[in-house]
């Protein structure tokens, strides 16, 4: 039986050396799927020639807002060894605890290996620097998340179209958790990174479900700016310093960069839909003018000609503002009185068979 794992790339290259290093020391077989990166990960992976046990795709095909297919993609690849086998994806910003390096931890794992076994671990957000990890009552603390399975050579995934489980949803109903093993979450370390991926997520769900309500759209992503009662602790030692003995830096730190190419997706969508059909969506944290001056210095044509105005109302932008302080929907907007008829019903029919 073997470990095999996998990671869906698309310009991570701020991270993705450590992501492929460390996964590469665990694992028997990485598969790297990129999608077509332009931000210089090629050139990384020439640097991890050395690496016999991981394979690079460098141009994968594109999935867009479909994540079954990606990941049936991956399985696919995982699935070019015999025999069945545990299967792990971790995404480029995710690094293993340095305790897999222990021989009775990877047996641990081993141990899962029944087929239809799906793996849980606990997954620890590091924020603002990299050896701090988020330790309060928010949704980025005290988490564990869907991390591998073993494989039973039958099963695919066929669950939501986008932040689905990262196990076949057929296995879900057979968890083995493994609670001395963590996996370390990096992106709250790159903000500007970060803020930038999440405004793109709502653009997507803009795009993919045009009749879903933006005050859900907006509640849903406002997680990202929860920073009540923030509470950092320094993160144990013995998770990082044995990657870092193996000259793997895990406490380089990232300054906020002005554009990345989730900004450059934005602005893509803006010149294809118009900034118009986005303004109530709450992505407006960003200066999308000043993305869009920068884009076009650098030589971009693929983006509005035209000045980018924040046309919100102030209702709109107290909205905005209130959801990302509170974490609550902005109960007096018409929207929210929408989705309680829709959805208020279903929930407390849910309720009550519970």
């Amino acid at each position: 039986m073997k470990i095999i794992a996998t990671i869906p790339v698309k310009n991570d290259g701020w991270f993705i050396e450590k992501s492929i290093r460390t996964l590469a020391a665990w694992a028997d077989h990485v598969f790297v799927a990129d999608e077509s990166s332009d931000d210089g990960s090629h050139d990384i992976y020439d640097k991890l020639a050395d690496l016999t046990n991981v394979t690079i795709i460098r141009d994968r095909p594109k999935f867009s807002f479909n994540t079954p297919d990606l990941r049936n993609y991956q399985l696919d690849l995982a699935r070019s060894f015999d025999g069945k086998n545990i299967i792990f994806e971790l995404h480029a910003d995710e690094v293993m605890s340095a305790e897999i390096l222990k021989n009775e931890n990877r047996e641990k794992i081993l141990e899962a290996g029944s087929p239809g076994n799906a793996i849980m671990m606990p997954w620890i957000t590091m924020w603002d620097k990299p050896n701090l990890y988020r330790n309060d009552d928010s949704p980025w603390s005290n988490n564990s998340c869907w991390f591998g399975y073993c494989d039973d050579r039958m099963a695919k995934f066929d669950g939501p179209i986008f932040h689905g489980p990262r196990v076949p949803e057929v296995f879900l109903k057979n968890k083995i958790y493994i609670k001395n093993l963590s996996v370390l979450h990096y992106q709250f370390i790159n903000k500007g990174n970060e803020l930038s991926k999440q405004a793109l997520y709502q653009v997507y769900e803009r795009n993919h479900f045009p009749k879903k309500s933006v005050e859900h759209i907006n509640k849903m992503y406002s997680i990202i700016f929860d920073n009540k009662n923030l509470k950092l602790d320094k993160i144990d030692s013995s998770h990082i310093a044995p990657w870092i003995d193996k000259g793997i830096n895990l406490l380089d730190e990232y300054p906020s960069t002005l554009l990345n190419w989730r900004d450059r997706e934005v602005l893509r969508n803006f010149k294809k839909n118009g900034a118009k059909y986005y303004e109530n969506i709450n992505i407006w944290y960003i200066n999308w003018e000043s993305k869009r001056l920068e884009a076009k210095a650098i030589g971009l044509d693929d983006i509005p000609s035209e000045e980018i105005y924040d046309r919100r109302d102030l209702s709109t932008k107290i909205a905005h503002w209130w959801v990302r302080k509170t974490q609550f929907y902005a109960f007096w907007r018409l929207d929210f009185f929408m989705l309680l008829l829709t959805k208020g019903p279903n929930k407390i029919v849910s309720w009550l068979r519970n």
